[in-house]
């Protein structure tokens, strides 16, 4: 049985962000180039930050920067989340919120298994039912540590 003593080092939590509109392009996870919802039928799966081995999530959102609108269709949402669990930190989250909305991540989920990232990117799922989108921008951050990192010594 080990001795512990008293926590005398930190870290930095890191940032990541994520920007984008209705109408950005990126290749999805097959390769395919779709926009995040100007053509309805692009739904994707996009790499959006790639994340270290061992990262541990601690925080974030998503806040609404401009209201996304598509011509009246009940559903433009995104699903954030892994390769290994899609919607983790965030489920069905409506990107019709009004401006300056923020969504916290699901934190609570990242539990057991889930709590280190073992080198899996954040994926985003984005659905637009019916309907192109004609506008909307958001801004995704994700707040994270390395497991058993230290940078500083508070002796």
């Amino acid at each position: 049985m080990a001795l512990l003593t008293t926590s005398r080092g930190s870290q930095n939590v890191q940032c990541s962000e994520f920007i984008f509109s209705y109408n950005d392009t990126m290749k999805d996870v097959n390769g395919v180039v779709k926009t995040f919802g100007s053509v309805y039928t692009d739904a994707g799966n996009f790499e959006i930050i790639k994340l270290p081995p061992g990262a541990q999530i601690v925080g974030g959102d998503l806040v609404v920067e401009t209201q996304g609108a598509n011509g009246g269709a009940n559903a433009y949402t995104i699903n954030l989340g892994t390769s290994g669990s899609a919607a983790i930190l965030l489920s069905a989250t409506d990107l019709k919120g009004a401006v300056n909305a923020r969504t916290p991540l699901l934190l609570t989920t990242l539990t057991g298994a889930n709590s280190t990232l073992t080198g899996l990117d954040i994926r985003m799922a984005v659905t637009s039912a019916t309907a192109n989108v004609t506008a909307g921008k958001w801004r995704i951050t994700v707040l994270w540590k390395l497991d058993g990192r230290v940078t500083e010594s508070n002796v």
